[in-house]
């Protein structure tokens, strides 16, 4: 077996649709690199952008709990005041 200079990859399989093998085969030509080495870049950036999408998506909803729970404790202090 040839050596490499490459680290062990553990190997995986997947069925693609003829468009993403198409688009696979493509860029890779363009870039220069291998497909798997376009995947593994192209996977790099989608998980990058969904961590920063998601991260995002936690703070707004934390804002809009915060300031559900704000408006809710005034509701309760006014309520309150009303019973007493």
């Amino acid at each position: 077996m040839p050596k490499t200079n490459s680290t062990p990859k553990n190997v995986r399989s997947f069925r693609l649709s003829r468009e993403a093998v198409r688009q696979l085969m493509s860029m890779s030509h363009w870039m220069g690199r291998s497909e798997s080495d376009v995947l593994e870049v192209a996977l790099d950036r989608m998980y990058r952008e969904e961590i920063r999408f998601n991260r995002a998506l936690r703070e707004a909803s934390m804002t809009e709990y915060e300031a559900n729970s704000d408006h809710n404790e005034e509701e309760r202090d006014e309520n309150f005041g009303r019973i007493a």
